[in-house]
């Protein structure tokens, strides 16, 4: 393995080993020290990656924001540029694993509310993107809604509609 690929491979099971902490134990456990025994680096290998609690957080975020647009752009692809089709199909892909974003997102606001910046940014790209392409604007926002509402459902269990 490259020392590209194994830097990459070890920032992912970090990122991966900050999820499971969050997971099992709470943002009350979320300690870079609590993450570098999970993932099976030091803490020195941790900081290397990332060099406060910030930038991991960050880094989880980032991490998810890349994993839904990969997901968008492959659903484009297959959707003939039809957006909207597109963005639905990638949402339901993407729900698949909420948690980790979920996990993410609430260690930001435990931590740092500004930390959501970027995720706020994608959305509001992702909305103007919808609004432009949809077949009218009050269709888009009913979907991105929709897809929003469903995450939030699945991710708290509160009615989820596979459940029903």
């Amino acid at each position: 393995m490259t020392k590209t690929r194994q830097s990459e491979h070890t920032k992912n099971a970090i990122l991966d080993a900050a999820n499971r902490v969050l997971l099992q134990y709470g943002a009350e456990s979320f300690t870079l020290e609590a993450v570098a025994l999970e993932a099976n680096v030091s803490k020195g290998g941790l900081l290397y990656h990332f060099p406060s609690k910030n930038a991991l957080i960050s880094g989880m975020i980032a991490r998810s924001i890349d994993r839904v647009d990969a997901a968008l752009a492959e659903e484009l692809e297959r959707a003939d540029g039809d957006y909207l089709a597109a963005y639905i199909r990638a949402s339901f892909r993407t729900m698949a694993d909420p948690e980790q974003v979920s996990r993410a997102i609430q260690a930001a606001i435990v931590r740092d509310p500004a930390l959501l910046n970027p995720l706020r940014e994608r959305f509001e790209r992702i909305q103007l993107e919808i609004t432009r392409r949809a077949p009218t604007p009050a269709l888009g926002m009913l979907v991105r809604l929709s897809m929003d509402g469903m995450w939030f459902s699945e991710q708290y269990q509160f009615a989820p509609p596979n459940k029903q």
